[in-house]
């Protein structure tokens, strides 16, 4: 164990770890000496790290299905390899860059079966081992398009819900000891751009459209391979999030999704103030609508 690794080793879950992101934070957790259960739809996940291939349990699964017993076996598989899952990083993803006039139904299942019920379905099966040992921490992969709606609606749809059902899982979880980190990267050199990956013909094309697609398929060729983001160096940060006694809640990770988030909050703030006034003088007199919720909360 080199002196970058940990005396005590956790035991992560990764999804989506054959490739891209996914496979980049599972390689920054075995070279700092964890073990790593690694998911991905066909089981076959390789290793650069040294002694890594001793420390790794790949597992076949597509987070897809809809047997959550599925999800739950994987879950009891881990325990029984490992004893225990400490870190769990819902990272499978699907990208879509359609419009929705453009898309129909089965489109956008196709989006929201990978990026969020999947994810869901993964950390059904992994609540229950966290609240027995009482301590755990969920990374959830949703995105700067997690924030901002300025792009394809389907696919940041899927990522602003990912955002949400992080914030309340945090809420729900934090009495069993158990942490929730939302991270969301901006554009990292995975083969995510990929235009045969990240590009779907339009199910109904709409002339009115072809501008704005030829656009956004113009964008996507000329970003692929020119993302400003390392995804080794995402995963390194995940490990140290994954290592902070006051790990945050929310991630953004590169520049270009800290200026989206913070572009994204600053017109908010300003509709807030626009609307103050008007918004405030929407209820009841303050004698009839004096009421305490905090006591339900604390």
């Amino acid at each position: 164990m080199n002196s970058e690794q940990h005396t005590t080793a956790k035991v992560w879950l990764i999804t989506g770890a054959s490739r891209g992101m996914g496979h980049a934070i599972m390689e920054a957790a075995l070279a700092a000496g964890h073990c790593v259960a690694a998911v991905s739809r066909s089981g076959e996940i390789t290793t650069h790290i040294e002694d890594g291939a001793a420390q790794l349990l790949p597992y076949a699964l597509d987070v897809t299905n809809t047997e959550q017993a599925v999800f739950d076996r994987m879950a009891e598989a881990v325990v029984k390899h490992f004893g225990r899952i400490d870190v769990l990083v819902n990272n499978a993803g699907h990208g879509q860059f359609t419009y929705f006039e453009e898309s129909d139904e089965q489109q956008i299942r196709d989006v929201f079966e990978t990026n969020l019920f999947g994810l869901m379905r993964v950390t059904r099966a992994v609540l229950p081992v966290m609240r027995r040992q009482h301590a755990g921490h969920i990374f959830n992969i949703s995105s700067a398009a997690g924030y901002s709606g300025v792009g394809p609606s389907i696919y940041h749809t899927s990522k602003f819900a990912v955002t949400g059902f992080s914030e309340s899982l945090a809420f729900e979880t934090e009495q069993f000891g158990i942490r929730v980190t939302i991270v969301a990267p901006g554009l990292f050199r995975t083969d995510f751009m990929n235009f045969n990956s990240a590009y779907h013909l339009p199910a109904r094309p709409i002339a009115d459209y072809d501008a704005f697609r030829e656009r956004m398929s113009g964008f996507v060729k000329y970003m692929n391979g020119r993302e400003p983001g390392n995804p080794e160096v995402l995963g390194r940060l995940v490990v140290k999030a994954a290592d902070s006694e006051n790990p945050p809640l929310h991630l953004p990770v590169g520049a270009d999704a800290i200026e989206t988030l913070e572009t994204h909050h600053e017109a908010q703030r300003k509709d807030v103030e626009a609307w103050r006034e008007v918004s405030c003088a929407t209820a009841f007199p303050p004698e009839e609508s004096e009421v305490d919720t905090q006591a339900f909360f604390q």
